[in-house]
């Protein structure tokens, strides 16, 4: 039986090895691919499974054990860099607007039982905004004894940076009442909003 040790390397090598040592032994002959990486795995897997040779997986340790039993040729032009995949790199350099103590268009009482599930929800996932900006009505839910206020001090507690927008809290009479974040300007804001690498509006 032939091994392929693809251990230490990423997509599309393992893909590129198991293509390789596939068209250098017999029909029927066993290839045991040897694979550190759970991606790799998957795109391996794939590779071989959508040319009809079904694989056994084995996982020992750290080390995932592909047994595939060569049962057709896989044709030279097939590229195998068209089967890698690589995980969506995960960033936090995001940034959400909020324009409105409610959410979406509609029942005014939806809306406001959506957006408070929306930021409550926010510090529950892994990939949180680098920074909250609360616009017009928006800053409502920034004020103290707003339904969110708990996790907005959270999220700025583990590092998200909230901004209000003190023109906004000077027309609705309630700079005095702001219970998270600091005051900003336009200036500040539409730096952070312009530098940011995705802009939520929800």
């Amino acid at each position: 039986m032939k091994t392929v040790d693809a251990q230490g390397k990423m997509c599309p090598m393992p893909l590129i090895m198991t293509k390789k040592a596939l068209s250098e032994i017999s029909e029927n002959e066993t290839l045991e691919i040897l694979i550190d990486n759970e991606t790799s795995v998957k795109n391996v897997s794939r590779f071989l499974e959508e040319h009809n040779m079904g694989v056994a997986i084995e996982k020992q340790g750290n080390v995932f054990r592909l047994r595939v039993n060569k049962t057709g040729i896989i044709p030279e032009e097939t590229r195998a860099e068209d089967f890698c995949e690589t995980p969506m790199p995960v960033s936090s350099d995001y940034v959400i607007a909020v324009q409105k103590n409610k959410l979406g268009q509609g029942s005014d009482e939806l809306g406001e039982l959506l957006i408070k599930g929306f930021i409550n929800t926010l510090p529950e996932i892994d990939n949180k905004p680098e920074t909250l900006v609360f616009l017009n009505s928006g800053i409502f839910l920034a004020l103290k004894g707003s339904p969110v206020i708990d996790s907005l001090s959270r999220l700025e507690n583990e590092g998200t940076k909230i901004l209000v927008c003190g023109t906004c809290l000077d027309y609705y009479q309630k700079k005095g009442e702001l219970g998270v974040g600091i005051v900003s300007n336009m200036y500040d804001i539409l730096n952070v909003l312009s530098h940011a690498a995705k802009v939520l509006y929800p």
